[in-house]
Parts: C-alpha cells; sequence; structure tokens
C-alpha cells in the first residue's frame, strides 16, 4: 500500500487589529486533518515566543478525531463551547473524557442558553458531576449577527447584557488559567 501526500487545505498568517492569527482554509469537501492542526498550533507558538504573548486561543473543530486531539495536546486549559441539545450534551461528555485523558482542567460554557433552559440545567449539572466548571452561559441574541455585518466584536456593538455575559465568561477562563 502506498500513501501519497494530498494537499486538503492552505494555512495562512494573518495581522488583525487583535494581533496575529495563524488559520487555514480547506479545500471543497475535504476534511480537517491533526497534521494541519499540529502545523498551525506551531506556527502560533513560534509567533507568540517571537512577539513575547503569553496565551495562544486555539479554535478546535467539533467532535473528538484527530484534529481535536492535536488542538488540545499540550493546553492548559479545555474550554467546552456547546448548546442546549441532547448531542450537545452528548459532545460534551465526549470531549470531557478526551481532556481527562490527557489531564486538562476543563471549562463548560453553553451558548444559546435561554433556547432550551432545561437541557441548560442538565448539561449543568452533568459538568458539576464531572466536576467541570461552568464558565458561562451566553444568551442567543441576534446582536451577534448584526455585529459580524458592522465587522465589530459583539462588544463593540453592544454593551447591553450579551456583552456581560461574554466578559464574565473571559474572566472566568482568566481564573482558571491561574
Amino acid at each position: 500500500i502506498d500513501f501519497k501526500d494530498s494537499i486538503n487545505g492552505r494555512w495562512f498568517i494573518s495581522d488583525t487589529r487583535f494581533g496575529p492569527m495563524v488559520h487555514a482554509e480547506l479545500g471543497i469537501a475535504e476534511e480537517n486533518s491533526g497534521k494541519l492542526v499540529t502545523l498551525i498550533r506551531r506556527e502560533a507558538k513560534r509567533i507568540a515566543t517571537e512577539e513575547k504573548r503569553d496565551l495562544i486561543i486555539s479554535d478546535g473543530s467539533p467532535g473528538i478525531g484527530c484534529p481535536v486531539i492535536a488542538s488540545i495536546t499540550g493546553a492548559d486549559l479545555v474550554l467546552i463551547i456547546t448548546e442546549p441539545t441532547l448531542s450537545g450534551m452528548h459532545d460534551l461528555g465526549r470531549v470531557a473524557d478526551l481532556a481527562n485523558n490527557f489531564g486538562i482542567p476543563t471549562l463548560v460554557c453553553i451558548n444559546k442558553s435561554d433556547l432550551n433552559p432545561q437541557m441548560t440545567g442538565r448539561i449543568a449539572q452533568q459538568a458539576g458531576k464531572r466536576g467541570i466548571g461552568l464558565a458561562g452561559k451566553i444568551r442567543y441574541d441576534k446582536a451577534f449577527t448584526k455585529a459580524q455585518i458592522m465587522k465589530a466584536t459583539v462588544i463593540e456593538y453592544t454593551g447591553g447584557w450579551v456583552s456581560e455575559e461574554i466578559k464574565a465568561l473571559w474572566r472566568n477562563v482568566i481564573y482558571a488559567l491561574g
């Protein structure tokens, strides 16, 4: 059997108003790979070291496959973003087990928490039983879409309750990082 290298996407380093961003674009119908994630993380670490930045945020893909394993390997903290659905609760458990296998502290954020309050409660309860801290609950708000259209963050776009929920989430993440 012969395995030939194939190109499934391209990676980039971009300058944003918040700092450098290392990211990738997959080809049409291409799947993410652990190799691509590892390459992006290595470049992000190189840039962070060169620019003396003390925090790298890595956005992992859903699931528990190779890209997710590559995303969390060596991480100081895993923040699981889930939504109040049965599949969200199931995936939370799978990612939490994966992070636990690597010995990585884990927090959870429930996105769109107001759309299914009963399931939100069940997810918070499951997280508590697993020893996972609830970093925050973010309610649904059309301000997210409006902010994207305006090319702004939600916090820049609105000073409302959703901004306060995001700020509280961030404070909890920073606290957990020590």
